[in-house]
């Protein structure tokens, strides 16, 4: 390449740094517009509404912990839509990109069990369990995920260790809960499957929303 031709060739990418320029700025404006305007979309549960401008903010590449925070609540909304697959989706990939973030197997748990997928549920609470073992949730899901998978002993004795963390946590409400799920679940022993697929769905879904309400917190990944 001759003088000639390498200064017209550095006048070219100056001039495209300069379009560029104003370009990324912008983007960094929109992605913080989408993203508060997602936020009140969700907290007036406009989540039909909010779930595009989660995909928006996305759209806009954000910096890496407001996209995380951005695709947890975008899978969440999926959810509540009705889309589980959408969830699901978004979870695995989040789980493959950040695997030692709690939070992204909780969800992924949680859509699996919502969506019957009992075997593979249960092994997305065993890492949640192994990440997080203190927390007792995580073997309230697993045990359910059990009792879904007809593995009734198994789903007892992880409601019995999960009796154990609530206990010393003094987490009276879920200690009994777990209490009586051990004899719900003795109960049904006698009675095909089918007569429990409504008392499993929503305990699973009691599940997922106490997660939601007293678990999860995404605000460390806002400052």
């Amino acid at each position: 390449m001759n003088f000639k031709s390498r200064f017209f060739w550095f006048i070219k990418l100056s001039a495209l740094y300069l379009i560029l320029l104003p370009s990324l700025a912008l983007s960094e404006e929109q992605y913080k517009d989408f993203f508060n305007k997602a936020q009140s979309l969700d907290k007036d549960k406009f989540f039909q509404d909010a779930t595009s401008y989660w995909q928006k903010t996305l759209d806009a590449n954000p910096p890496p912990k407001i996209a995380l925070y951005a695709k947890l609540k975008l899978s969440n909304n999926y959810s509540r839509l009705g889309e589980l697959d959408k969830s699901i989706e978004i979870s695995r990939t989040l789980t493959e990109s950040n695997p030692e973030y709690y939070h992204v197997w909780f969800h992924l748990a949680n859509f699996l069990a919502a969506s019957k997928k009992y075997s593979q549920a249960a092994e997305a609470y065993k890492t949640t369990i192994t990440l997080e073992p203190e927390e007792g949730l995580s073997r309230v899901g697993l045990a359910f995920s059990y009792f879904g998978d007809r593995k009734p002993d198994l789903a007892i004795k992880q409601l019995k260790k999960g009796m154990i963390i609530f206990k010393a946590n003094k987490n009276i409400s879920w200690y009994r809960d777990c209490r009586l799920a051990i004899n719900q679940i003795k109960g049904f022993a006698p009675f095909p499957k089918s007569f429990s697929d409504l008392w499993l769905m929503k305990n699973l879904k009691r599940v997922h929303d106490t997660y939601l309400d007293a678990v999860l917190d995404l605000n460390n990944l806002l400052n």
